[in-house]
């Protein structure tokens, strides 16, 4: 730190070409300037200045030391203020990791209402399964993990995130509900209610994805004759392979609740069928930057926080 200061009282003195005005300027005494600057030399191993008729010139080694320390002090401003930057970025950014249905479902939705209450915030969202988007909660590189979690909380136990080291804020419910694509008639192609014996075509998640692990776990209690064709690791797929009439799937009601509406898509059994899901803001019990604290101290405002060994 002495060095930089003693370098930039040589770089003022180089403008100035007076120990006088540079005192001044630098808030010392021309007696300490001085010595500050014989000390320079001292280290150069040459002088800097010399007096000629009265005026202060730069040496040869001065200028080129001038030269240096320009460049110097430059990057070394640059770099203090990047990390200023940087610092001040993290304190602004809200970090979310969330499997990737949710940025089709919920975030469309909820992100422009967080941007009206945090107009200094700054928010990311990344997309990937759940167990790396767990992966990345615990390593620090995200803030939130936002999910669907099932009501009996298979999905958490699975994960692992039962133990104090989590807390979590249910924002919002959803289900799983079975849909299929209409026939002429406008009744469901595959019907759970109505069979003649043949399996239905299923087309179920891939073992990767979360929502398979609590949908396996309803139709373990079911007596259904389903047969699986296809299954995919994306909601939005099996959405798509649901409209080309290719079977059943259980599906989110936010995803296909236009597909309902617009008789695109049709109910393939009874709300008993239903798998209800709750939308989760999971984080560590570490301390959170400025504005992701602020946000989850603004939500607990008007939902109910707790840890996941409380509720399992």
């Amino acid at each position: 730190m002495t060095d930089l200061i003693i370098l930039r009282d040589f770089l003022a003195l180089c403008e100035t070409k007076s120990f006088n005005r540079t005192a001044e300027h630098r808030h010392v005494s021309v007696s300490g300037l001085s010595r500050r600057i014989q000390g320079l030399e001292e280290w150069a191993g040459t002088a800097l200045f010399e007096r000629r008729k009265g005026a202060l010139v730069l040496t040869d080694a001065g200028h080129r030391l001038q030269t240096v320390a320009s460049q110097a002090l430059s990057s070394l401003d640059c770099f203090r203020r990047s990390v200023a930057d940087d610092i001040n970025d993290q304190k602004q950014r809200i970090r979310f990791c969330s499997p990737h249905i949710m940025a089709t479902m919920f975030f469309p939705q909820w992100l422009p209402r967080l941007q009206e209450q945090f107009t200094r915030a700054k928010f990311s969202i990344d997309s990937n399964t759940l167990p790396e988007c767990l992966t990345a909660l615990n390593q620090g590189e995200t803030d939130f993990v936002t999910a669907l979690f099932d009501c009996e909380h298979l999905i958490a136990r699975r994960l692992g995130v039962v133990s104090d080291s989590y807390a979590s804020i249910e924002l919002d419910t959803e289900y799983l509900i079975p849909v299929s694509a209409p026939n002429v008639a406008g009744q469901s192609l595959f019907n759970l209610h109505v069979t003649d014996g043949s399996p239905l075509s299923f087309l179920n998640y891939s073992q990767e994805c979360h929502l398979e692990w609590s949908l396996s776990a309803m139709l373990a209690q079911q007596d259904l004759n389903l047969q699986q064709h296809h299954d995919a690791g994306l909601a939005d797929s099996l959405r798509h392979m649901t409209l080309s009439k290719l079977g059943v799937a259980w599906l989110p009601y936010s995803l296909v609740r236009e597909d309902l509406a617009a008789k695109r898509l049709v109910r393939a059994g009874s709300d008993a069928f239903d798998v209800p899901l709750n939308v989760v803001l999971l984080r560590r019990t570490t301390p959170l930057p400025k504005e992701a604290q602020r946000l989850w101290d603004g939500l607990l405002e008007v939902k109910n926080v707790t840890a996941f060994c409380d509720v399992v």
